[in-house]
């Protein structure tokens, strides 16, 4: 069960690891087996139908991607809602041009306490707000 001190830790690393721009930070909690899904997997894979990338090395080349292409994003953690084996992030993302987005994080925790899974949500963007991110 995910208890109050693992929900802070994780919050804690995914807010720091962003606004930090620290990739060690953002990945140090995720499982080698992490399943990753995203409304922006798309722009890296160039696949419309895969929305899902699979390992934590996978996963790290995707979030370095992320970092590269929007240097001075910055988010602020609005709320966190904690599960039984789940935590949900609630967010504001600013993107470097200026756009505020709200978004929503689902992480599932394993018995070790890594997260095995993450899931993100956002409000939607039109595409002159998010043309200048690139592919991925």
């Amino acid at each position: 069960m995910l208890d109050d001190k693992l929900a802070a830790e994780l919050s804690e690393h995914w807010e720091q690891g962003w606004n930090r721009e620290d990739l060690d930070t953002i990945m140090a909690p995720y499982a080698d087996d992490v399943v990753f899904s995203s409304p922006f997997v798309v722009r890296a894979t160039g696949d419309p139908k895969r929305t899902t990338i699979v390992g934590a090395a996978a996963l790290r080349e995707y979030v370095d991607g992320a970092l590269r292409r929007t240097p001075g994003i910055r988010y602020t953690l609005d709320g966190s809602f904690t599960g039984t084996d789940s935590l949900v992030l609630v967010y504001t993302v600013h993107l470097p041009n200026g756009v505020d987005k709200t978004g929503a994080d689902l992480m599932r925790v394993d018995d070790a306490g890594r997260i095995v899974e993450w899931r993100s949500h956002y409000a939607a963007f039109t595409p002159a707000e998010t043309d200048h991110l690139g592919p991925g």
